[in-house]
């Protein structure tokens, strides 16, 4: 076995030694960026009564009591929110037809299809219509 003279040996322990010494001075990793996206809120605004891109959005609560509301033309038509006792909404052809509240009358003259998620509400159309009444004590009816 071969021996180390002691000037190699002095070298290699100070060596060492210095090792030791600046593992315990290095600075820790910095975490890498996140690839998350942050989080941002967009709020889309909604043009009640005008037509945009094909859905009029109508405030039922907007209609005063025993007065008669016309409906601007437009493929689909939503009226939401509570509506006062005796409006009334009139509804020409339409492609999809919402009544998302409670209390409204509707009349549309046709309609392909009706969805109606609120309650108490009443819609008669014209013509065959493909109905969903997702509420509770909503009457629908051709005529």
């Amino acid at each position: 076995m071969k021996h180390l003279s002691p000037r190699k040996s002095i070298a290699l322990g100070l060596g060492v030694i210095a090792a030791l010494t600046l593992t315990g001075c290095s600075t820790p990793d910095t975490p890498a960026p996140s690839s998350k996206p942050s989080v941002s809120q967009t709020h889309e605004s909604v043009d009640y009564g005008t037509c945009v891109d094909g859905q009029v959005t109508i405030l039922a609560s907007q209609a005063k009591a025993d007065e008669a509301v016309e409906v601007a033309e437009c493929p689909s038509v939503a009226i939401v929110g509570t509506a006062e006792q005796g409006a009334q909404f009139s509804v020409g052809a339409v492609e999809k037809l919402v009544v998302e509240g409670s209390g409204i009358t509707v009349h549309a003259e046709s309609a392909g299809s009706i969805v109606v998620p609120g309650s108490g509400n009443t819609v008669t159309h014209g013509g065959e219509s493909q109905v969903e009444d997702l509420g509770s004590d909503n009457t629908v009816t051709a005529g």
